[in-house]
């Protein structure tokens, strides 16, 4: 599949059970071999398609694969298009049906006799017979429109007999309409006539996603908002229910032999279910990133809370919603808050564990007296250590505005929720016996402003130690480390007799002198990191004044004081930063600039795109110190298609060149970099995971700057640290005998000794070096 396009079904070829058909947005049509995973054949249409449906047309023995599909036209009707699939190409082309009815969905019988397609209103029948099925060209469809007297969200055909066709119509308010024999009984009636009185269930209490019939007609299954799935016995009524499913129901597929149920789940996972106990087979779990509800992929905005393992990068982790359930209140429907912690392989595309880092109401009532859901907490931060001993989190949750509007008249609700969050900063230790994160500390409002928690713009850890600092909205920054635990005045001991720890405040910084600012005046956007060695804490804040425009300070990490401050580094808030050596890199709203914190030297790096984010946005960076390189994803919007355009570009930092730039199709939600390898990894809304990967040099610019491969040409950065050229580096491969006795004079050089036994750090180098010139 090319980049940009989009899957919107799938289907199991009817002759042949090892084949299977994938359908796309753009109207390819690709057939491929499941087992083996190759490819069979593939054919190309230009109309952009929104469902489509495979049936098996023709004679006994002499059948041949045809595709009903509803394309979309420059003049804005739909029609449904019949496309034969031959070996190579497409046989025959015809329309069965144009309609100016936003069509959004299409049922085909196994034989093609029937069409059924819907735009949630309006109910689309067409039919034929199977003589003038054996020249599709000429084929013509009896059609018959009909209203229904709900809104559908989905719907299922089922046959019974040789003539008599089922409907069964899930709809937005939660109930389930059964029409018999619609062929014969319903065409002609108008659904919307009391005459016509369908069969209704109703168990939902939203409305209903996705609904399918058994394969032998008697059961119905439903799945909605309510992570339950409903099984309907049509002939006693009884409802036999499979509760407690992780996230709200998207999909459910029967199996060709009836024997087991396929749920999709909202959560980015599959299960696969036996239809006798309803007992899982098996599991699939994805990425569980919170997805875009709008249909756009433009309108992602922000980006999610990720980090790689520092001792195993191929293990990402990121904080993911509980439950993708939608939250309902005045502004409409809001995105689950990221309450749970996933590690997921992105290297095999593996699901490893998910742990809660927050309360995620799995057990208890989620719905309000007034009906509003009860939003789980938020997790804003997240850092780990080097060593991967120690993970910080911070988590975010406030009231709706409507619950505190009576606590206080004076002022909105709006504020007034905004004036009593809870804000808990987490301290784990991570188990190896039980492979999880065990919670040690939780420090209760870690910033505060008179009588409420302020909210915690930063979260940063210190490379090689165990401690982390964060900075509030009340202008504090507070340096944070373990300490023994003590119980009557002794060090407390767990069960493997190992010295418990909790973690205290072992330093503050008062920043409000640096900005001029006052207590009422709070900090809205702060960003911070560690230099390289952790020595030095870098702290961006907002331009409060003129004189204050683009500020940066230099904190001494050791004893919590600043150090130096300069402005004018930035334009705007800024959104992230890094050091890569001595410079400092800082993403704003209007700006990337990179300080040369040894000479003193600011650079904003010009690029051909606005900087400008759309509004709700933020600056992705990363940099690698493996191949001195910088990333940044920037975006750009169209006014006169109102889309907005992502793209990365990776940067020699010494040169300030553009190595390698690739459009992105998706917003990109997090940017990371893989200090092992030398790769940038992006992720996107759709929870799909790219690597850009190093293969040339970095100082050199790439030539292939619009090529579609993600793969960058970036430098590994060896050359450029030793100041050894490219014919150096190759005869220095080829060389393995002396690299090999190179690193044995290394090793005799430094030996057993321990570290504070060594010589001076004069006589080390005069040792190494003569050792490499030997």
């Amino acid at each position: 599949m090319e980049s940009g396009q989009q899957i919107i079904g799938f289907s199991i070829c009817p002759e042949d059970q090892e084949s299977l058909y994938i359908f796309t947005s753009s109207g390819s049509t690709s057939k491929w071999n499941w087992s083996s995973g190759k490819r069979i054949a593939r054919w190309e249409t230009t109309c952009t398609t929104f469902s489509t449906s495979l049936a098996s047309v023709g004679k006994e023995g002499c059948t041949a694969a045809v595709s009903f599909s509803i394309i979309s036209q420059k003049d804005g009707k739909r029609h449904i298009s019949i496309n034969t699939l031959g070996d190579k190409k497409i046989q025959g082309t015809t329309t069965a049906l144009e309609t100016s009815q936003k069509i959004n969905s299409i049922k085909v019988t196994p034989d093609g006799r029937v069409i059924i397609a819907s735009d949630g209103k309006h109910l689309f029948v067409g039919a034929t017979t199977s003589a003038e099925l054996e020249t599709l060209e000429t084929a013509q469809y009896a059609w018959r429109e009909v209203t229904l007297p709900v809104n559908a969200t989905c719907f299922d055909i089922q046959i019974q007999g040789s003539e008599s066709i089922d409907l069964a119509v899930g709809e937005s308010g939660g109930s389930i309409l059964i029409y018999q024999n619609v062929l014969n009984g319903l065409l002609d009636k108008d659904f919307s006539d009391k005459r016509s009185s369908p069969r209704k269930l109703h168990w939902h209490r939203g409305s209903v996603n996705t609904v399918r019939w058994s394969k032998d007609g008697n059961y119905i299954i439903s799945g909605g908002q309510e992570s339950v799935m409903v099984l309907w016995q049509l002939d006693t009524g009884r409802k036999q229910f499979l509760p407690h499913l992780s996230s709200p129901i998207c999909n459910i597929v029967v199996s060709t032999s009836g024997s087991s149920y396929v749920v999709k789940l909202a959560d980015n996972s599959v299960m696969i279910l036996s239809t006798r106990e309803l007992q899982p087979l098996t599991t699939i779990t994805g990425l569980q990133l919170c997805p875009d509800m709008s249909g756009s992929v433009e309108s992602s905005k922000g980006s999610v809370v990720a980090k790689l393992h520092p001792q195993q990068p191929e293990r990402l982790i990121v904080a993911v919603p509980a439950s993708h359930q939608l939250t309902q209140n005045q502004y409409g429907s809001q995105p689950a808050n990221a309450a749970v912690l996933q590690t997921y392989d992105i290297r095999v595309n593996t699901n490893i564990s998910r742990q809660a880092l927050a309360r995620t109401n799995a057990t208890t009532l989620s719905v309000g007296p007034e009906g509003s859901q009860i939003v789980a907490p938020d997790v804003k931060h997240l850092d780990i250590v080097h060593d991967a001993k120690w993970l910080a989190t911070v988590d975010t949750w406030a009231p709706h505005p409507q619950d505190v509007e009576a606590l206080d008249r004076s002022v909105n609700a709006k504020s007034t929720a905004t004036l009593r969050p809870e804000v808990f900063l987490k301290f784990w230790k991570w188990d190896a016996s039980s492979d999880t994160w065990e919670l040690v500390t939780r420090v209760d409002g870690p910033h505060f402003s008179k009588n409420h928690h302020s909210a915690v713009l930063g979260l940063a850890s210190r490379p090689g130690a165990h401690e982390f600092a964060t900075l509030g909205a009340d202008s504090i920054l507070r340096f944070w480390c373990p300490t023994a635990k003590c119980r009557s005045g002794l060090k407390a001991k767990d069960q493997t007799d190992q010295h418990l720890n909790t973690w205290k405040c072992r330093g503050t910084v008062d920043l409000k002198g640096c900005l001029n600012s006052t207590e009422n005046s709070p900090l809205d956007a702060a960003c911070m990191i560690f230099s390289e060695d952790g020595s030095v804490l870098a702290v961006c804040l907002p331009s409060t004044s003129a004189a204050n425009d683009g500020l940066v300070l230099l904190i001494d990490a050791h004893n919590c004081s600043v150090h130096y401050r300069r402005t004018g580094v930035f334009l705007g808030n800024p959104c992230s930063t890094s050091f890569l050596g001595s410079h400092l890199i800082v993403a704003s709203t209007h700006s990337v600039a990179v300080w040369d914190t040894v000479d003193d030297i600011v650079k904003t790096i010009q690029s051909s795109e606005s900087v400008d984010s759309p509004a709700g946005t933020s600056q992705l960076i990363a940099v690698n110190a493996r191949t001195n390189s910088l990333a940044i994803v920037t975006s750009s919007s169209h006014k006169k298609r109102r889309k907005v355009r992502f793209q990365i570009k990776i940067y020699d930092v010494p040169s300030f060149e553009v190595v390698f730039q690739e459009t992105l199709h998706t917003s990109p939600v997090a940017l990371l970099s893989d200090a092992y390898s030398g790769d940038y990894i992006v992720v996107d809304s759709a929870a799909t995971v790219q690597r850009l990967g190093c293969l040339g040099k970095a100082s050199q610019k790439s030539h292939n700057n619009q090529s579609r491969d993600v793969t960058g040409q970036i430098d590994n950065g060896l050359a450029t640290l030793f100041n050894r050229g490219p014919e150096r580096l190759l005869a220095q491969s080829d060389d393995v005998e002396d690299f090999s006795a190179q690193t044995k004079g290394l090793a005799s050089v430094f030996g057993e000794t321990p570290s504070f036994s060594l010589p001076a750090v004069g006589v080390l180098f005069r040792n190494v070096v003569q050792t490499l010139g030997s």
